[in-house]
């Protein structure tokens, strides 16, 4: 099977060849898309054996998701892993993500920092990741514990069938409306997450940002 790992990176010079030199032990290739950087993270990218994709400027998640989706139907992926660039998620456990796929009992898996396995996550993140998360489960009608992990799979259907309108940290949430509306099985398996350096955003300025956008969805449903 082609397996592709997604990497959406903004100035992760400091993580981005560790998470390729890793991930590359599970997938067929990795794309990374350099989301405007002003750091090395392209240059540290590229010698690592990644295909880099560039933006100028820094335009947002949600349109380097979207750049990652173009290119695995560009390249008929069977499967797409996204994870972030920052060292938070472990390569080792894609098996494990990519496993429910494989077997063929779900579109998209989302790997939960809340499912059996106790990590440890900053309280104000934890109350955030909460409230967004009963927000988005409201919305879509769809529940699951953890709708802002940045650590999921997505099969050849899921891959064909989403396309994103968010150009934000909310691409997350979006993906779980349009799961629902394309009927796509969505199902959680328990992930272990490393919170090594402070969010480069403020927590609650970012989380208040995703709050509005959600909010927006739901409207628009």
């Amino acid at each position: 099977m082609k397996i592709i790992a997604g990497i959406p990176a903004y100035n992760e010079e400091k993580f981005i060849g560790k998470v390729i030199e890793e991930t590359k032990k599970y997938v067929s290739q990795v794309i990374v898309v350099n989301d405007g950087s002003t750091d090395k993270t392209a240059t540290i990218a590229q010698k690592e054996g990644a295909l880099v994709i560039n933006h100028k400027n820094n335009k947002g998640k949600g349109i380097a998701v979207n750049k990652l989706f173009y290119k695995s139907r560009d390249i008929k992926a069977d499967i797409l892993v996204l994870l972030d660039a920052d060292g938070q998620h472990q390569p080792k456990e894609i098996p494990s993500l990519i496993k429910p796929i494989i077997n063929n009992k779900a579109d998209i898996v989302i790997g939960s920092r809340f499912l059996n396995i106790k990590n440890f996550i900053p309280s104000d993140r934890k109350i955030g990741l909460y409230i967004l998360t009963l927000l988005t489960n409201f919305g879509s009608r769809i529940k699951v514990t953890d709708s802002q992990s940045g650590f999921r799979a997505f099969s050849k259907k899921a891959i064909n069938n989403l396309y994103f309108k968010e150009k934000g940290l909310a691409v997350e949430s979006e993906m779980q409306f349009l799961a629902k509306e394309k009927k796509l099985r969505m199902l959680e398996i328990p992930i272990t997450t490393l919170y090594e350096e402070k969010a480069k955003r403020n927590p609650l300025f970012h989380g208040f940002g995703v709050l509005i956008r959600v909010v927006l969805l739901i409207l628009k449903k």
